[in-house]
């Protein structure tokens, strides 16, 4: 009969526990599930689109992962660890199209330093929080980008910056921004799309002559809406979709606008770039949402030529014209309070 001895020596080893997973390895595999979730929901929201639906419309389920991290962060003491299970919420929040309560953005700021290595999952979401929903976010989002150690967040941030000073007229702050993504991140992806948007702008800087156009009215083909249709009135161009949140955003602006300046040389022109032309009447049959102006559907939306004459980048992009055909406001100028300041500027009060 074989010794014991050996058999019993070896049996520690055999029964040790795992070596224990550092801080850092888990808060990546929590980050790395949030990505495959959200990756699962962008595959979820395609078909649902391909199948005719209204992007608008769709919401990610990830009510089972959300409670999942809300049991962990119960327990869960560990800084990194804990960053990375409260930016991974926020993600699933977003993912579900839910606005993070107050209770949720204080733990956040008070948790998740501005330079965390849990923002690398999805920068956006610092932008997010800076937004008119999370107000006070401002230094926070300053600091992340320009002292954040992932260059990927650090200029994606630098980007978004550089577009809302743009939006904004704001060369003291755009130019800068601009010549930094350009020098410091050469050749990336935001830095292509920087120049793109600047050299769209140009196209439809102030005191420019607004490009050219025809497209046919919605619901009535017998009638085209061109640029000379609106001459010797102030037209509003507003170009935006169903689909697109912040456009939807700056619809009671709109309608509060339309109220007090229609009948006044003023016109407005929706220029709709949703998928389906089908999407628009559902969305203009909601009674906080008639839209009563004039509309144009615009088959191919940024592709198409309207949107390449007009350097159109992204929506809501707002322009108004002159009636001499001359774009005299743009951007920021004519979104959220600033629009009926703007309109009463050359409409009168």
């Amino acid at each position: 009969m074989p010794p014991a001895l050996p058999l019993l020596l070896a049996l520690p080893a055999l029964q040790a526990p795992p070596p224990a997973v550092s801080p850092a390895t888990e808060a990546q595999a929590i980050l790395d599930a949030a990505r495959a979730k959200a990756k699962s929901v962008m595959e979820a929201r395609a078909a649902f689109m391909k199948a005719g639906g209204n992007s608008k419309d769709f919401k990610g389920d990830c009510a089972r992962e959300l409670a999942d991290l809300d049991t962990r962060l119960k327990t869960e003491t560990r800084p990194e660890v804990r960053q990375a299970l409260l930016v991974s919420r926020l993600l699933h929040l977003q993912l579900m199209r839910v606005t993070p309560d107050a209770a949720v953005l204080d733990q956040l700021r008070r948790e998740v330093p501005p330079t965390s290595a849990a923002w690398s999952l999805d920068p956006g979401l610092i932008e997010a929080l800076a937004d008119e929903q999370a107000p006070g976010w401002g230094p926070y989002l300053t600091e992340a980008r320009t002292k954040h150690p992932d260059p990927a967040v650090r200029r994606y941030l630098l980007f978004e910056y550089f577009w809302d000073r743009l939006d904004a007229k704001d060369e003291a702050a755009w130019k800068p921004t601009y010549d930094t993504l350009q020098m410091e991140f050469p050749g990336t992806r935001e830095a292509k799309q920087a120049a793109d948007i600047r050299e769209g702008e140009l196209k439809t800087g102030l005191g420019r002559p607004a490009p050219a156009f025809s497209l046919p009215a919605l619901g009535d083909p017998k009638t085209t809406y061109t640029l000379a249709s609106f001459k010797g009135k102030y037209l509003l161009i507003d170009f935006w979709a169903t689909w697109c949140p912040p456009c939807r955003a700056e619809m009671p602006n709109l309608h509060q606008a339309w109220a007090r300046f229609k009948g006044r040389n003023f016109e407005i022109l929706s220029l709709s770039f949703d998928r389906k032309v089908e999407h628009i009447a559902p969305f203009r049959k909601q009674a906080a949402t008639p839209m009563p102006w004039d509309h144009a559907f615009v088959e191919g939306g940024f592709n198409a030529p309207v949107a390449q004459a007009y350097g159109v980048k992204g929506i809501p992009k707002p322009l108004l014209i002159n009636p001499e055909g001359v774009i005299v406001a743009s951007g920021a100028q004519l979104r959220g309070e600033e629009l009926e300041k703007t309109l009463a500027k050359f409409l009168g009060k």
